[in-house]
């Protein structure tokens, strides 16, 4: 029995360290005010199950960027705008749009789409910067959507 204890010890601790990793790295996005593609991009891909939640930053803007997700001349600490997180939102979690964005999906027409399912609320434009407070309100509408959507 004791035997069994022991090899469960490491296995206890590497979880509560896990959520306590997680727990710091939100209260940093929480305080951030003007997020990158590619903070943006690690929090989204792994939510979508893209890549792992371990991944890092400049993989995740990478793989975004190979995907065709991101602008061509964004860097990974380019600050991302709410026409930018709707479109990585909607390719990353396979989001059908309407007409328009079916015919060019495009950040204008993502953000139409977004304000549309209402996962972006209140007074915004396409071109604003996004919080990391704003980014996780956006990103929990969108789990919400897809979970309902399923």
């Amino acid at each position: 029995m004791m035997k069994k204890f022991i090899l469960l010890l490491p296995f206890v601790f590497s979880v509560c360290f896990a959520h306590a990793q997680i727990a710091d790295e939100l209260d940093l996005l929480l305080s951030i005010p003007e997020i990158s593609y590619a903070m943006a991009a690690r929090f989204v891909l792994s939510a979508a199950d893209i890549l792992p939640e371990d991944a890092r930053e400049v993989d995740a803007f990478r793989e975004a960027d190979q995907r065709g997700w991101v602008p061509v001349k964004a860097e990974p600490s380019t600050h991302i705008t709410l026409g930018g997180l709707s479109l990585l939102l909607m390719e990353a979690f396979d989001i059908k749009g309407g007409l328009m964005y079916t015919i060019i999906p495009s950040r204008r027409y993502a953000y139409r789409e977004m304000l549309y399912k209402q996962c972006i609320q209140g007074r915004t434009d396409p071109s604003q910067t996004v919080s990391g407070e704003r980014f996780i309100n956006i990103l929990g509408r969108v789990l919400t959507y897809v979970g309902e959507e399923v």
